[in-house]
C-alpha cells in the first residue's frame, strides 16, 4: 500500500510531560522553587495551545553543558524506557504493517531542532526521518505537498517519493487544521465527551474536516489506521 505515516513527537511518541517534570525536579534541587515555576509555565502554555520552549530556554540561559548534566540526572531518575509513550514499541513495529514502501514513516514535529533530536535519541530513534514543521498546523504543510492528481510528493527529509496517501497522528487538534483530501488524521487524546465536543467545534469552524479519528494512545491509533487503510 502506497502510504506514508507521519507521527508527532511530543506527547505522542515522547513523554514530554514526564521529561519536563524530571528536568524541573532536578532544577528544584539546585534552586528550590525555580523548577516548579518553570513546570507550571510549561504546562500552562500546553493547555492554552501555546508554545514555551523550556529546554531551549535552559540551554540559552544556563549553557549546553549545564543543561546536559541536568538531562543525564533526570534520565537516571526516571529511566529511558519511561520516556517513550505507552504503546511506543508496538506502534513503531506496526509502521511496517501498514505499507510496503520504505521508509514507511517519519516524525514531524514543531519545536527546536536540537531539543527534538535529543528526544529522539533518548527513545532510540536517532536515525528516524524527521522534519521540523515551520507551523503548528501540520496538515496545512502537508497540503502544500499535494499534487493535482491528489497524490503527495514527500519532502527530502522523508525520501522525496510520491505517495497516494498520508496519515498523521498527533496529540494536538490544531495539527489537523486545513487537512487535505487523501490524508487520514488520528487525534491522540482521551476519548471523552470533552474531546468529542472540541473536535465538533473545530469541524464547525470549517478549518478542520470531518472524519478525524480519536485514539486514546498509540496502540489504539495503530488499530484505527489498520481499519481505515484495510491493512
Amino acid at each position: 500500500m502506497d502510504v506514508f505515516q507521519i507521527i508527532d513527537l511530543d506527547r505522542t511518541l515522547f513523554n514530554t510531560k514526564l521529561f519536563a517534570r524530571a528536568i524541573t525536579d532536578e532544577i528544584n534541587l539546585l534552586q528550590p522553587g525555580l523548577g516548579t515555576q518553570l513546570d507550571e509555565r510549561f504546562e500552562s502554555a500546553y493547555q492554552k495551545g501555546e508554545n514555551f520552549f523550556l529546554f531551549r530556554l535552559l540551554r540559552q540561559e544556563k549553557g549546553d553543558a549545564w543543561f546536559m548534566d541536568i538531562v543525564q540526572r533526570a534520565v537516571a531518575t526516571v529511566g529511558r524506557d519511561a520516556l517513550a509513550m505507552p504503546g511506543f514499541n508496538e506502534r513503531i513495529k506496526g509502521t511496517a504493517m501498514l505499507t510496503s514502501r520504505r521508509p514507511a514513516w517519519g516524525v514531524m514535529t514543531y519545536g527546536d531542532d536540537i531539543d527534538q533530536r535529543l528526544k529522539l535519541d533518548l527513545i532510540g530513534l536517532t536515525d528516524a526521518p524527521m522534519l521540523i514543521s515551520p507551523t503548528a498546523s501540520k496538515a496545512a504543510l502537508i497540503q502544500s505537498w499535494q499534487n493535482a492528481d491528489g497524490s503527495f510528493t514527500l519532502p527530502s527529509e522523508f525520501g522525496g517519493d510520491t505517495v497516494s496517501r498520508i496519515t498523521l497522528e498527533d496529540d494536538k487538534l490544531r495539527a489537523f487544521q486545513d487537512m487535505p483530501d487523501g490524508m487520514i488524521g488520528v487525534w491522540i487524546t482521551a476519548n471523552t465527551p470533552d474531546s468529542i465536543q472540541r473536535l465538533n467545534e473545530a469541524v464547525a469552524t470549517g478549518h478542520t474536516p470531518t472524519g478525524i479519528a480519536i485514539a486514546s494512545g498509540l496502540q489504539e491509533s495503530l488499530a484505527s489506521l489498520s481499519r481505515q487503510l484495510g491493512a
